[in-house]
């Protein structure tokens, strides 16, 4: 157990479930949030929670002082120079550096902003010196919550040659990741979490709204639709989700979950298992 652990993204999608985790298992966590309210109704007393950005040195350094661990779980708009922060903060000093990436990874695909993004922080993390941890996660189940509108209707995009994709619960990347800390065993290593069973996004979403919104319609947008609806709407969101499904057509998942199963336990929430869950449990927010 480490003497203090900052989560950098702690409120995100994936980075909740990991200091909930933490908390529960006695480790101290101290969270770098811009938003200190949202951190105290998430976490209430269970964190110390330090106001800054990730992106300012100075509230890195600050947040980072008596830590001996960092996990940063953040999008590619803040993750690189973020990393990049706590890198040279550290300066050699870290007990262990845990970061947050994804499955798709390859030379081919760096034409993917996403990509390139990480695939450069990565290589921030491998060549910094530190001992580190590679976690890969593939898609997450509350992002189903996220395309969802007021009950009524739910919208899928469908790429040309949609992926099965190995959808996993946040609580199950939590519990993992959690896990990794207690140990060394993840040193060095790049571990992919999958869930236990492949479906398409249009099918989860068709699945999810016939369970949990019986009374919504799903819309079903191809990839161009979608980037034209997005344009007259003006909607980035919709334009961001747009140019993902267009890029999963391409690439799908990569790696193998055999190593982080072993280690730590494989994904055991079925997306059956998270369809039953209390709806409050199910709440999908930006990572």
């Amino acid at each position: 157990m480490f003497d203090r652990i900052l989560v950098i993204g702690a409120t995100g999608l994936l980075g909740r479930p990991v200091v909930n985790r933490l908390t529960e298992g006695g480790q101290a966590v101290r969270i770098l949030t811009r938003s200190v309210d949202k951190a105290h109704t998430m976490f209430g007393g269970a964190v110390e929670v330090t106001q800054g950005s990730a992106t300012d040195i100075d509230d890195v350094r600050s947040a980072m002082q008596g830590c001996d661990a960092v996990h940063i779980n953040l999008t590619p708009a803040t993750e690189y120079i973020a990393t990049k922060n706590v890198i040279e903060v550290a300066d050699g000093n870290l007990g262990r550096l845990g970061y947050v990436s994804a499955t798709t990874l390859s030379e081919e695909l760096r034409w993917f902003h996403r990509v390139d993004v990480k695939m450069r922080t990565e290589q921030l993390v491998r060549d910094s010196g530190l001992p580190y941890a590679i976690f890969c996660p593939t898609w997450v189940m509350e992002t189903l919550q996220n395309f969802v509108r007021g009950g009524k209707w739910a919208l899928s995009v469908d790429g040309k040659n949609p992926p099965q994709l190995h959808w996993f619960a946040a609580a199950d990347f939590g519990r993992m990741v959690a896990a990794s800390y207690e140990d060394g065993r993840a040193l060095g290593q790049r571990l992919f979490v999958y869930g236990p069973e492949g479906v398409t996004i249009g099918d989860a979403m068709d699945r999810f709204a016939a369970t949990c919104y019986p009374e919504a319609r799903v819309v079903h947008l191809k990839v161009w639709q979608a980037r034209l609806l997005a344009k007259l709407i003006r909607n980035t969101e919709l334009a961001e989700v747009a140019e993902l499904i267009g890029y999963l057509d391409t690439a799908g998942e990569f790696g193998e979950p055999e190593i982080a199963n072993e280690l730590y336990g494989a994904p055991a929430i079925t997306l059956d298992d998270w369809f039953g869950m209390p709806r409050d449990e199910q709440g999908g927010f930006a990572h």
